[in-house]
Formats: structure tokens, C-alpha cells, sequence
């Protein structure tokens, strides 16, 4: 048992922020990838899922084709496409793991967050809409101050669990050799046969700190939900 612990004492600073030139990296890389992945997916989500209630049949049509093409894609596969194929030289382009990676991750989980966007935006109440244009309010105004708040209070348990789940999915981004906690772990065992018996222990750990991140991204947003305002928006739009 001490010899367990002393060799994840001694892997612990490698876990969590990557090897010697090749940081960030680790548990930081695996959080950064997680946290740009569903921020920048975000973006893309709102505009995908506005866009799939627009009245014109073919720009529906596309955000469909989108949303389809790369919620079923497995991310495993997309991450190779990305890698091997897009970003490999054949189009001109190079990417690095680290940029195949986010891309990957940003549009695998843009496609998620797309359809919970347009499920948010047909929760608000018809009501709470014509109350903010019976003031004046202008489109613009009704969709951002009111029908996107409002959304977002309802969107926001769905949120949390795709960014727990985005971050859990980071581990995969190991089979194009970004230096991820899994990448590490799997490094850290490397091929000395005297570290197998280290192998339960190491995943195990590296089970415990997926989870406290998890745990965490779950409380935050639970906070979130509480602070985020679901009623007197016409009034805030009113006095705004």
C-alpha cells in the first residue's frame, strides 16, 4: 500500500499538469479542452439552434444536416477525420493534436448543445414574449432580454450534463497523442513491466480526480440555475 502511494504521490504533479515541455497538459489540459470545447460549441449552439426555428425550409434544412452529421459521428472517429484526413496536409491545411482536438470536441458538442438551445427556445412562454413587444421592445430586444434568459434557466441541468460529459470524452483525444490526464496516465505506466502492478491504483486516482471535476462543474451549475433570473424579465427589459 505505501509503495501504491508513493508512486502516485510521485506521478501526482505529472497528472494534473502534464510533463516537462509538453505542458499545459494532464488534468489542466483535459479542464481547458472541456471548458473551450463547450464554450465555443455554445456559440455555434445559439446560432444553430435559432436557426432551426427560422420560417425559411432551407436553412432549417442545414442546421438539421449539421446537427445530424456530427451528433452521430462517434467523437472518436471525428477526432481522426480531423487529424488524419482534414488537418494531415491532404488540403493544404496542418493541425496540430491540439487543435484537431478542440475542434473536434467544439463541434461534437455544438451539435448537443444545438437541440438543447431549440428545446429551451420552444420552453418560453408565448405570453412572456407578446408582454415585451406590447412595451416596444424590438425583435432584437424580445430575443436576447427575454426569450434567451429565460431559455437559459431551462437549459441550464441539460448544460451541466453535456459538459460533464464533454469532459469525461476529452480521454479520448489520447489516440491522437494529446498529452491529456489519460495520456499521461498511460505514460506514467509506460512499458516497465515493475509498473503493472501500479495499474489499478493509477486508474483508480485518475477515476477519483474525473469525478471531482465533475462534481464540481455539477455544483457550479446548480449555483448558476439559482442566481439566473426567470421572472420581472418584461419589467428589466422595461426599465432597461
Amino acid at each position: 500500500m505505501a509503495a501504491h502511494l508513493e508512486f502516485l504521490l510521485r506521478q501526482l504533479p505529472y497528472l494534473l499538469f502534464g510533463y516537462p515541455g509538453q505542458r499545459p497538459g494532464g488534468l489542466v489540459l483535459s479542464i481547458l479542452l472541456a471548458v473551450l470545447g463547450v464554450g465555443l460549441g455554445l456559440f455555434v449552439a445559439i446560432g444553430l439552434g435559432s436557426a432551426s426555428q427560422s420560417r425559411f425550409r432551407s436553412v432549417r434544412w442545414l442546421t438539421r444536416l449539421y446537427i445530424e452529421i456530427f451528433r452521430g459521428l462517434p467523437l472518436i472517429l471525428l477526432l481522426l477525420i480531423n487529424y488524419q484526413v482534414v488537418g494531415g496536409g491532404r488540403f493544404g491545411i496542418e493541425l496540430s493534436p491540439w487543435w484537431a482536438a478542440l475542434i473536434s470536441l467544439t463541434l461534437f458538442s455544438s451539435a448537443y448543445q444545438a437541440e438543447i438551445v431549440r428545446s429551451g427556445l420552444q420552453a418560453v412562454p408565448r405570453q412572456l414574449e407578446d408582454s415585451a413587444r406590447v412595451i416596444g421592445s424590438t425583435p432584437w430586444q424580445v430575443y436576447s432580454q427575454v426569450k434567451l434568459r429565460y431559455a437559459f434557466r431551462v437549459m441550464m441541468p441539460a448544460f451541466a450534463g453535456q459538459a460533464i460529459s464533454l469532459f469525461k470524452d476529452t480521454s479520448v483525444v489520447v489516440v491522437i497523442g494529446v498529452s491529456d490526464l489519460m495520456t499521461v496516465a498511460r505514460s506514467a505506466l509506460g512499458s516497465d513491466l515493475t509498473n503493472s502492478s501500479y495499474w489499478v491504483s493509477l486508474y483508480i486516482f485518475v477515476g477519483v480526480l474525473y469525478f471531482v471535476v465533475a462534481f464540481g462543474i455539477a455544483q457550479i451549475a446548480e449555483r448558476w440555475e439559482r442566481r439566473l433570473p426567470s421572472k420581472d424579465l418584461v419589467h428589466s427589459l422595461a426599465n432597461y
